[in-house]
């Protein structure tokens, strides 16, 4: 299997390394070419370009052989010697260019903090949006709806490079779907991001077609497919 031929043209078709590398270095561990997030804050794993050498001593690292290996590439990401591909999927990662198109509705939102933790936690149990940790809160801001002190709806910012911050974990309880939360949420965290000079954007799975067309609804385009692949050790 050769390295690729090129680094990557766009940091979006790296995020998690222009991550980890850029403005959330502070969260980064580190084995050779390898960088990843602590795995209560977030699964995901990066490398720049691939070479299996380096790879594979990389992988050798305790505190990765005793763990899955995520990564969101361009591509499928084979597995390395030792190590086997256990899940794959693709993405659509999709950008909003301007803010012409969020929406500012009547509905009453509130900044999420450690002590919400337990419900963000039982919300994204329940609505499965992606991968979410007891420490992911830390990555950015979150914002909620509650109804009747239950927490109905969320979303937040996750990955953030230079010049683009994601917007993720949209959740709404099946029980509150049809009230215009998870637009409101989505373009509030949106708004936030072109405040900071950031453009937002998204992953949404691409059989996902509701949540595709409320995205687009809001402004957002396709960008590109990206590729979800995980590895376990063998071993």
């Amino acid at each position: 299997m050769k390295a690729a031929e090129s680094p990557d043209k766009h940091p979006l078709d790296n995020p998690v390394w222009h991550a980890l590398t850029g403005p959330q270095k502070g969260f980064a561990l580190q084995a050779g070419p390898m960088r990843w997030y602590p795995p209560d804050v977030a699964p995901f794993c990066a490398f720049e370009e691939r070479n299996e050498a380096a790879l594979e001593l990389a992988l050798a690292d305790p505190q990765l052989a005793s763990r899955s290996v995520v990564l969101f590439r361009p591509q499928l990401e084979p597995a390395p010697l030792g190590w086997t591909l256990t899940h794959h999927s693709s993405a659509v990662q999709m950008i909003c260019p301007d803010d012409s198109r969020l929406i500012s509705p009547d509905i009453q939102t509130a900044t999420l903090t450690s002590a919400d933790v337990p419900d963000i936690l039982a919300l994204v149990k329940l609505t499965k949006p992606g991968p979410f940790r007891s420490r992911t809160t830390e990555l950015g801001e979150y914002f909620g709806v509650r109804e009747a002190g239950q927490l109905v709806a969320l979303s937040g910012e996750r990955l953030r490079l230079g010049g683009f911050t994601e917007v993720s974990a949209v959740s709404t309880h099946p029980d509150w779907r049809g009230r215009g939360f998870a637009g409101a949420l989505v373009s509030q965290v949106a708004r936030k991001a072109f405040s900071e000079g950031q453009t937002p954007f998204l992953h949404v799975m691409e059989g996902n077609a509701g949540a595709i067309r409320l995205y687009q609804s809001l402004g957002f385009v396709e960008r590109a497919r990206i590729h979800l692949s995980v590895w376990a050790a063998l071993n």
